[in-house]
This record gives structure tokens, sequence and C-alpha cells, in this order.
């Protein structure tokens, strides 16, 4: 199996172990943050509107009356800042477990990546040096074939100089001296279609090397391009669920903030009842 292809088939694994970590440490940490009924600020106040309630029925100055007004408004407002508090403490944690799962999500794409990477320079290295074996290899024989046709007509050529040293006749001599001009031409033709086929090989070797440089770029770019959009993927479903749990905690601080108002309600609603005492 091709290296690359293994290591890209890890990813969506990797991705979707990310994601799940993305929704749930959120969560986890939100238990470290407490809710508004639990905080002294929300005790204070509703220990107050209870007492005021009890107290509904006693005569109270108007000074007590104004006094107990402001009592109220105090601890109502510690009650709603603490909210606001929680809130925002809430968001920040989101936001920082959002930065958290992205960063930590990233990390393991670009390591993934440059895996990828590497086994793909291994595998496109390995293709240009066969290439190149190749090309040697191809240029030997061509060689070897131009050497030895050489070698037979050199010999040939020695043989029939022999041969015209020793003939007797003009004519002899003439016929023996077109059979070694043939052979020198035939030498020289030789040579020629070397040249070609030297130049036909080197064309081809640098086409191939041409289209090995090309696919490998193409195969890195294309192992970069799904890496960049699984990161952009990585980055929307976190800012996804960010959102989702800064709504759930503004839903979630609406109430409480009418749960307070209707404390400050009855709260106000008790003062008003009690009698004033002059």
């Amino acid at each position: 199996m091709n290296p690359s292809r293994k290591l890209r088939s890890l990813v969506p694994v990797v991705a979707v172990a990310l994601f799940a970590v993305a929704l749930v440490a959120p969560a986890a940490k939100a238990a470290n943050i407490p809710p508004l009924v639990s905080t002294a600020q929300y005790k204070a106040l509703v220990s107050f509107v209870d007492k005021l309630d009890k107290l509904s029925n006693t005569p109270a100055t108007t000074a007590q009356k104004a006094s107990y007004d402001d009592q109220l408004s105090n601890k109502h407002g510690a009650a709603v800042n603490k909210s606001n508090a929680l809130f925002n403490r809430g968001k920040r944690v989101a936001q920082t477990e959002s930065q958290r799962s992205v960063k930590t999500g990233v990390r393991t794409i670009r390591r993934t990546e440059a895996g990828e990477l590497a086994a793909l320079r291994r595998e496109y290295d390995s293709r240009m040096d066969q290439a190149g074996r190749n090309y040697d290899a191809a240029v030997g024989r061509v060689e070897d074939a131009y050497d030895s046709r050489t070698a037979s007509l050199k010999k040939q050529i020695k043989r029939l100089r022999d041969q015209k040293a020793n003939a007797e006749s003009i004519l002899r001599k003439e016929q023996i001296q077109e059979a070694i001009e043939r052979r020198i031409k035939r030498g020289s033709d030789d040579r020629k279609v070397l040249q070609e086929e030297l130049s036909d090989l080197r064309t081809g070797y640098s086409r191939e090397k041409a289209s090995i440089r090309s696919a490998k770029a193409s195969a890195t770019q294309s192992v970069q391009q799904n890496d960049q959009e699984a990161i952009e993927t990585l980055r929307n479903r976190s800012k996804q669920i960010y959102n989702t749990r800064v709504r759930t905690l503004q839903s979630r601080r609406v109430n409480q903030l009418d749960d307070l108002q209707n404390k400050l309600n009855a709260g106000r609603a008790a003062i008003a009842r009690m009698p004033v005492s002059s």
C-alpha cells in the first residue's frame, strides 16, 4: 500500500476524535463553574427576601422600609453581577477549550502532513532514481551495440586493407577500395544513428523527469490542500461548538436574571405590605 495513502486514511479518524474532544472537554470544564444558586450572593438575596416576607406584617417606619429596599437592591445587584461574572467565566472557558482543541487538531494534522510529505518525497525520489538507472542502462545498451558494430567494421576494414595491399591487379585493388569506403560510410552512418538514439533517450529521460516532478508537485499540493481544508473544517466546527455553548450560557443567564428579578419583585412586594408605623 502506498505510504502516503495509508497516512491519508488516518486523517478522518484523527479528525473525528478531535471533534469528540472539542464537544466533551468544554462540558467537563463547565463542571468547575458553580451554578448561581450555590453562590453566596444568590443565597444572601434569597435569605433577605425570606426575611422580608416574614416581616411583611410587621410595622416599619418609612426610613426602615427605605433601608430594606436599599439592602434588597444591593443584594439583587450583587447577584446580577455574579450571574454576569459566571457567564463571562463560562465564555472564557469555552473559548479557551475551543482554541486548545483547534491547536491540538492543527498540530496533529500538520504532523500527519509532514509524514505524508516525507513519504511522497521518498516515493518520487525513488521513481527519479529508477528513471536515472533506466536511462543509464538504455544508453549503455545503445553504446555497446555501436561499439560492437564499430569493432566489427574496423576488423573488416583492416582485413580489406591487407587484401588490397596484396592484390596484384589494379581492378582488384579498386574493388577492395570500394568495399573499404562502403564500410567507412557505414561507420559514419552508425555514428549518426548513435547520436540520434542518444538524443532520443535524453529527450525521453528529460520528459520522464519533468513528469515525475509534475506528479510530485501535484501530489504535494493535494496533500497540503486537503490538510488545509481539514483545518478549516476543524476551525468551523470548533466555532460552531463554541457558539452553541455561548447560546446555552446566554439562555441560562436570561433565566437567572428573570429569577433574580422575581426575587427583587417579591422582596419589594413584602416591603410594600409592611404597615407604616409612626
